[in-house]
């Protein structure tokens, strides 16, 4: 069988790795268009920042592992320009490909308008990556444009080498926080003296002899180097125009098994729509464990369908100068548009035991008013973050309520928690705020 994948990255390659596993004689073509596959995009911003020198530190594996150890074909530099869906053809600049089954990983792009293209960078690929390295090592002054989750990271990481300017659209940073939890996040960095520009957006960018004039809402400004980081969309040209089906924001529509409408042709990655574990409504969750678990469930299902992907929660996690801040599930503005009858607890606790002066925790939960599931999770903590908020996300996907959460046997020690964690205590206030759970 001939099995066609468009996309090196997660998704692709674990599709194409897991067919190979499952079916050694199946052969199995993937199509990059750029010169990598298979790397950590969200191992970038270190590199940018110098914590490793090399940019092939963040390929998971070397080409050779794919081709000659796990017998994949690799084209990379190799751009799939039109599919052919009645006669099972995907063609390139110069060569066609014929196929049994196919599968669409061709992953999102950024946002940038037209007219600012020619003066910033994005952050999206390893040629974006190693594009932007070598500007940096000309640089002082660098203005990154967003302030979502890759602009705050790189904002925060690139501080301890680089004049920095974040330009925000908004009052706050990484607008997906509620306004309490973000507003502690905001009062946080402002202390840290650091180059913000709030409710502004970029107007236009020209060159002159200091370098990048940067006009904004507020202002303008030089620099030597700007990253645009303020958004991306799917990349799906090429399914639209084999008429495969989409929704309104040109996302790839898929069944539960990740079948498109298109026959023998499957989705997976960041150019398609996702299940919203907690709403079970469509999504979008542009993330590098979503793609690969996604991936994944197509490699088990290209034969037969063996497993339904069941969907994601956005589960987000970022570095904030030292400080993990993440989020999962629901949001105030989700579930207030949604017409969710919750409530919320927002806490200050302390990531140690009161003799080991640990740092502050400030834990926010969204819950049913009803019947106390848990809806959601937001997070601001400097020593464990990571487990607490996944701890809250794995109690989410598996639909616990705030009593389930509150007897749940994490275990303690004093360095990692005090005995009454962050967790449990956010879980025993919001208890006390339902009666429908005794």
């Amino acid at each position: 069988m001939k099995i066609l994948v468009i996309g090196g990255g997660a998704a692709g390659m674990s599709a194409a790795s897991k067919i190979k596993r499952e079916n050694k004689d199946y052969n199995v073509t993937v199509i990059e268009k750029s010169g990598f596959v298979s790397y950590a995009e969200c191992g970038m911003p270190y590199y940018l920042a110098g914590f490793f020198d090399k940019y092939e530190d963040l390929l998971h594996y070397p080409l050779s592992e794919f081709i000659e150890k796990r017998n994949i074909n690799i084209l990379t530099n190799t751009e799939a320009k039109e599919i052919n869906t009645a006669n099972k053809i995907v063609t390139t600049e110069n060569k066609t490909f014929h196929y049994d089954k196919l599968i669409l990983a061709t992953g999102a792009k950024p946002k940038i308008p037209d007219n600012f293209k020619n003066f910033v960078y994005s952050l999206r690929s390893m040629n974006d990556a190693i594009s932007i390295k070598s500007k940096m090592a000309r640089s002082k002054n660098i203005t990154i444009a967003g302030a979502g989750v890759l602009g705050t990271e790189l904002f925060s990481l690139l501080n301890n080498k680089y004049q920095v300017k974040l330009i925000s659209k908004h009052e706050r940073i990484l607008p997906f926080l509620d306004e309490d939890i973000g507003n502690t996040l905001n009062e946080i960095i402002k202390k840290l003296n650091v180059d913000i520009e709030f409710d502004s957006i970029p107007e236009d960018f020209t060159i002159d002899s200091k370098g990048t004039l940067v006009k904004t809402t507020s202002g303008t400004h030089h620099s030597d180097l700007v990253i645009y980081t303020a958004g991306i969309s799917p990349e799906n040209i090429i399914a639209e125009n084999a008429g495969i089906k989409m929704n309104g924001h040109n996302m790839i529509l898929t069944d539960d098994y990740l079948h498109t409408s298109s026959e023998d042709i499957f989705a997976a990655g960041d150019n398609v729509v996702s299940r919203n574990l907690v709403t079970g409504n469509d999504d979008y969750f542009p993330l590098a464990q979503v793609a690969n678990k996604m991936g994944r469930t197509i490699g088990l299902n290209i034969n037969a369908d063996r497993r339904k992907f069941p969907g994601a929660l956005g589960t987000t996690i970022i570095n904030v100068f030292g400080y993990q801040v993440g989020y999962t599930g629901l949001n105030e503005k989700k579930a207030k548009s949604m017409n969710y009858n919750f409530d919320t607890i927002f806490i200050h606790g302390k990531s140690k035991s009161n003799y080991l002066k640990g740092n502050d925790v400030h834990l926010k939960i969204l819950f049913a008013k009803n019947d106390g599931k848990l809806l959601g999770a937001q997070i601001i903590d400097k020593d464990n973050g990571a487990w607490r908020l996944n701890t809250l996300a794995s109690a989410i996907s598996a639909k616990m309520d705030l009593l389930d959460i509150f007897y749940s046997d994490l275990g303690y020690e004093p360095e990692y928690g005090p005995v009454w964690d962050p967790v449990i205590i956010a879980s025993s206030l919001g208890l006390d705020k339902i009666s429908e759970i005794s």
